[in-house]
């Protein structure tokens, strides 16, 4: 196990690797940045009740960028000491050799007097000891498996703890670092009955910033043995058109493809179906999409992108309406558009609306349709919007569960399927980065019998 003195040790030690380097590698080029990720990882399987996997592991990278006459060099390595450091830091500087000069490489825009980190309370380092940490796997097991006869074997319960330190410099003067934490206990089953024809498998898991803010193991261990009975005699349906919720799980994939679609780099290559539609209408007028890289504790949250950029909230969507591209450093010199802090992904996206209706009100409205809980493939296309994917869940009609569902897909088109949003429950998910409720799309095509 990892204890406090440990991390804040190497995390001293880092930082002046960091400014070692950049003082180092300054006099011999234009630009540069350093930035070293430390991670500390401790992985406990349980299975049938007893420890089958136990992991400590501490990974550290280190990476650099250079830039001289509008050229660029990256190197990596994963080896902190010095010779190695010096040996990346001059790999770096031998690849401007071979790259193309490009007027829009190079550092963003800093100012050290204004340059401000916050502090977003992201390090929790957990204080139980390694039992304890096998007994929160133990258990959520353990109340998915007891929970029903029908439930007949079990992929383990899982606890994951993550410790990291980014730190962060470059040669106009910007350092900065902060250190976060993460935990994330699961369970996954299997089950079948006599009836049933196939096994089924479900999992769920909770995380948090905090040891102590996840859900308990009864919580996680009964929720996942309910997903994976729902499955059981599972049919196909006939080839229809027809209403389709989304659970907030699933939903959130439809906003990744946003976030896809709105990426810089996406932009700039002109590689996006909603390329000519900033600053209109895209999704109903009620959903707002809000980016806060600034809650605290929040799974999503950050000081600062990859490149070093004070991060900022902003609206992603207003009143319906796409209201920004993700940008970094690069995209934002080529389109000539203020840097969002996006190198390295999207943050906390908050979804703001008047409808708070709960789940059972969004069936409700539905009456008669199909409720989408799982997707597999990978059949979206970002450069058209075409969207396909095979999906599983269950068919509701005139309002109550009619049997589950599975090979099946929907299709559509995400231009389409953005403007058919009709409600969005408030059963928010607070688990990923998209923090979605569930979604009643009006019409999608299902391909089934």
């Amino acid at each position: 196990m990892y204890n406090l003195e440990n991390i804040s040790n190497q995390h001293k030690k880092i930082n002046e690797i960091i400014f070692e380097s950049i003082n180092f590698v300054k006099k011999k080029v234009d630009e540069a940045f350093v930035c070293i990720t430390k991670t500390y990882n401790t992985a406990i399987v349980v299975r049938y009740g007893k420890p089958e996997f136990i992991e400590f592991n501490d990974n550290v990278e280190y990476f650099i960028s250079v830039y001289s006459n509008f050229k660029k060099g990256s190197a990596s390595s994963t080896d902190l000491n010095i010779n190695s450091i010096k040996n990346t830091i001059f790999s770096a500087i031998n690849i401007l050799k071979y790259t193309s000069s490009d007027k829009f490489a190079g550092l963003s825009e800093f100012c050290p007097l204004t340059y401000n980190v916050y502090n977003l309370n992201l390090f929790h380092l957990s204080q139980l000891n390694l039992q304890e940490n096998i007994k929160l796997a133990y258990f959520t097991e353990k109340y998915a498996l007891n929970y029903d006869s029908k439930i007949i074997n079990t992929e383990g319960g899982f606890l994951n703890s993550s410790n990291r330190i980014f730190s962060f410099g470059n040669t106009k003067g910007i350092f900065a670092s902060y250190k976060s934490s993460r935990y994330d206990l699961s369970t996954c089953v299997l089950a079948k009955d006599k009836n049933s024809v196939k096994i089924e498998r479900d999992y769920y898991f909770s995380n948090s910033r905090k040891i102590n803010n996840l859900q308990s193991p009864k919580l996680i261990g009964k929720t996942c043995a309910k997903r994976v009975l729902l499955r059981l005699h599972s049919k196909k349906i006939s080839t229809q058109k027809c209403p389709v919720i989304f659970t907030s799980d699933a939903a959130v994939s439809i906003f990744y493809s946003l976030y896809k679609s709105i990426l810089g780099m996406t932009v700039c290559n002109k590689s996006t179906f909603l390329l000519n539609s900033l600053n209109k209408l895209i999704f109903p007028k009620w959903l707002n999409i809000f980016d806060n890289p600034h809650i605290l504790k929040g799974i999503g949250s950050a000081p600062f992108d990859c490149e070093g950029v004070v991060t900022s909230p902003r609206f992603i969507i207003k009143d319906g309406v796409l209201k920004t591209w993700l940008l970094d450093s690069y995209s934002s010199k080529k389109l000539g558009i203020e840097n969002t802090g996006h190198s390295g992904g999207i943050y906390n996206w908050i979804f703001i609306h008047k409808n708070q209706i709960s789940f059972k009100e969004l069936i409700k409205t539905m009456n008669t349709g199909i409720v989408v809980t799982d997707l597999m493939g990978d059949g979206v296309n970002i450069i058209n919007g075409d969207y396909s994917r095979g999906v599983s869940g269950y068919f509701i009609k005139n309002n109550n569960f009619e049997h589950s569902v599975s090979e099946i897909t929907i299709s559509g088109n995400l231009k389409d399927i953005f403007k058919n949003i009709v409600l969005m429950s408030n059963d928010y998910n607070l688990k990923e980065k998209i923090q979605c409720g569930s979604l009643l799309i009006s019409n999608m095509v299902i391909s089934g019998e």
